[in-house]
């Protein structure tokens, strides 16, 4: 815990690195100092074919869901260093969103082997 789901529109693999996409999104993460780095799971889903609003802009959208019990002040400090981090990585006309999720525990399993 905590997962975090990275979605961006499939244009931008010509513009930046998956891999720095993908790091700076985990090690934003981390570096709140709410989660320890082995818990984090992160993860990319491209979109071929989505819309902005009225146009074709690229985006980013980035959900993280995480275990309820942090404060919402937490979840605002995540949410804040997460985009800003992200969005230092691009310089041009970009959606970028951020959004924390609370996982519901009545239903949530995990499986390690």
């Amino acid at each position: 815990m905590p997962h975090c789901i990275v979605e961006y529109a499939k244009d931008l693999e010509n513009d930046i690195d998956l891999n720095e996409l993908m790091t700076t999104a985990h090690f934003s993460i981390f570096s709140s100092g709410i989660f320890e780095e082995e818990d984090i799971k992160t993860r990319l889903v491209p979109y071929e074919i989505y819309r902005t609003g009225t146009t074709a802009k690229p985006f980013v959208h980035i959900t993280l869901r995480i275990l309820p019990g942090r404060s919402e002040q937490q979840k605002d400090m995540l949410s804040e260093l997460i985009l800003h981090n992200v969005a230092s990585m691009f310089h041009s006309d970009i959606a970028i969103s951020v959004e924390i999720e609370d996982i519901n525990q009545q239903s949530y399993r995990k499986y390690v082997v």
